[in-house]
């Protein structure tokens, strides 16, 4: 079976909520390395440095409008290398993602997981770069059915 590199599973979870980013975290990336905290910083005053990682995920969860992504990953048992993406668009919906290294038919199995989990039929698999959309809306319409 060959391996292929870069496989990203991207699926609409709905509402921006950090719940669902910490259920997919636990499910796909158990002990996974948090964020340091100053992975970025508000908009309106890019001097403030976070306290913790659930301090910045929620400023940005419970203020609207603003788009950003974040990005999980962890070097040690974690054999296909997945990272996980959670997308806060403008339009305060979440996408979630899964990057990993594997094969087509475990990429398949990973990609019906998060579907499952996020109770979405609206999702795309890409391969190096991750699907394009503007916002939430858009990516409902672009993607509502698995467009390969």
């Amino acid at each position: 079976m060959e391996i292929v590199r870069n496989i990203i599973c991207q699926v609409y979870a709905g509402q921006k909520s950090k719940t669902i980013i910490d259920l997919v975290l636990n499910i796909f990336l158990p002990n996974y390395e948090k964020l340091n905290p100053g992975y970025t910083f508000p908009p309106n005053n890019e001097n403030y440095i976070f306290k913790t990682e659930d301090e910045m995920i929620n400023y940005f969860i419970k203020n609207k409008a603003l788009d950003q992504t974040f990005l999980w990953n962890k070097y040690d048992s974690n054999p296909y290398k997945i990272m996980i993406g959670a997308n806060i668009t403008d339009d305060d919906k979440l996408i979630i993602s899964l990057t990993m290294d594997t094969t087509e038919e475990i990429m398949q199995t990973y990609f019906n997981k998060l579907k499952e989990i996020l109770e979405s039929d609206i999702g795309v698999i890409s391969y190096v770069n991750p699907a394009e959309y503007e916002n939430g809306r858009d990516f409902i319409l672009r993607y509502r059915v698995n467009n390969k």
